[in-house]
């Protein structure tokens, strides 16, 4: 069988299709994975065989500002209850449709050629790459939308979320020959079941599969290599956490908890206490999360900066090898991170900026796993920002504290090991094709 899989971009996005395409491939099947040009050497490096389908104008993928730092507060679950929200929160999400519509449209030509001339049997294209969906209807074969850790089937292709299709998503299929009312045949849903929302969409959990983003047979850095060798456990110091050339910090970051804390308000010391601290946004953390990290360094916590958080500094590594030895995960609630602590049983506290991280954060606080508030509640302001930051090192030191936290991140652990691998996926997304498959 030929499997094409899509997205229209990396990270997050192509992460979560690559076990899948992988088990694919071991079971026989041919895989390829068409993507924006800019996204190829991405797809090379796991290992495999992309097909470039031409640039993603920039003005196209950048965000509405609405969605980056969405104003107000919006209703609980609000994805399973659209008729709560107000006029400017559904014109905020008919923007961000809106958005994905327009990058659906600069793949399209590309995508729909490619397939027509290589003829796959089935398309799995990421839950925000639409193009997956017109390609799959315009050959008539099925398609498998694959979601990548939110809380909810978010169906921002719809009118006020379970509407009829935006106009100019329906266009889009007509022109290539597809039924506008076509939908995904099944979600791929790694999301652990605690953590998801209902919903009408056919649903497939597949456990969640970290990824380093190269391929299997690639020899593993120096520093993974390292790590290789050092007792279950224990972190290396390699020089990817802590600030000791920097004013106001210790020279030592060594120090710990045993549960309670200490006169300063801190966690007394009495074993190691490691956090990590992950950050997607180029730009870096806000500062308030920057200042409650230092806070927290400052009371002998340790902690391990993975992507922007690690400011200039060589990263600690891939996320899901770091997090083993940590005893909370700080973030902005993306769908990877949030998955990688919940495999790893680690406690989150969440620090949103988008909508999509905000939900993820409200469910994880809802289970008990975690803590989190909304990006836009801090002070922008330098003072401001300094005051934030020693509430959020308050709510870091509540994490790590309070037993609840843990017992609720090894209940969602269980929960998470517990859903069904990749191979279950094949055994699916094969029987929507037929039979002779």
């Amino acid at each position: 069988m030929r499997v094409l899989f899509t997205t229209w971009a990396s990270g997050a996005h192509l992460v979560p299709m690559v076990p899948l395409a992988r088990a694919l491939l071991e079971a026989g099947h041919q895989v390829r994975v068409a993507v924006p040009s800019e996204c190829a050497a991405a797809v090379a490096r796991t290992g495999l065989v992309p097909v470039q389908i031409g640039a993603l104008p920039t003005a196209v993928v950048r965000p509405p500002d609405a969605a980056r730092r969405p104003r107000g507060s919006w209703p609980t679950e609000w994805p399973v209850r659209p008729a709560a929200l107000t006029p400017e929160q559904h014109s905020v999400l008919r923007a961000c449709g809106d958005r994905q519509v327009r990058i659906a449209e600069a793949m399209a030509q590309g995508l729909v050629a490619f397939a027509r001339c290589w003829q796959p049997e089935l398309v799995v294209h990421d839950a925000g790459a639409y193009a997956g969906t017109v390609a799959a209807g315009a050959l008539g074969v099925p398609a498998v939308g694959q979601l990548w850790g939110s809380a909810a089937v978010l169906r921002l292709d719809r009118q006020r979320l379970e509407g009829p299709p935006l106009p100019g998503y329906a266009r889009l299929m007509r022109r290539y020959g597809a039924d506008p009312a076509r939908e995904p045949d099944l979600w791929l849903d790694p999301c652990p079941p605690s953590l998801a929302l209902p919903s009408r969409a056919r649903r497939l959990p597949v456990r969640f599969v970290p990824h380093d983003g190269t391929s299997p047979d690639e020899t593993p850095s120096p520093y993974e290599a390292r790590r290789a060798g050092a007792r279950p456990g224990r972190q290396e110091q390699s020089g990817h956490s802590g600030h000791s050339g920097h004013p106001g910090y210790p020279g030592r970051h060594t120090a710990a908890s045993n549960g309670r804390r200490g006169s300063d308000g801190g966690p007394r010391r009495s074993g190691p206490v490691r956090v990590c601290a992950a950050w997607d946004d180029a730009g870096g953390p806000p500062d308030a999360v920057r200042a409650a990290l230092w806070a927290a360094e400052a009371r002998g916590v340790e902690v391990v900066r993975v992507g922007s958080a690690a400011e200039g500094r060589p990263p600690a590594g891939p996320l899901h090898r770091v997090l083993p030895g940590c005893r909370a995960l700080l973030h902005q609630g993306g769908g990877a991170a949030m998955l990688a602590a919940a495999m790893a049983g680690v406690p989150q506290l969440v620090v949103a900026p988008r909508l999509e991280h905000q939900l993820n954060g409200a469910r994880l606080a809802r289970a008990g796993a975690g803590m989190y508030l909304p990006a836009d509640a801090l002070d922008a302001t330098r003072p401001g920002a300094r005051a934030a930051g020693a509430r959020l090192a308050l709510d870091l030191f509540t994490l790590l504290e309070q037993p609840s936290y843990a017992a609720a991140a090894h209940v969602l652990r269980r929960e998470a090991l517990a859903m069904p691998g990749p191979d279950r996926a094949v055994k699916a997304v094969t029987r929507l094709v037929g039979p002779a498959v």
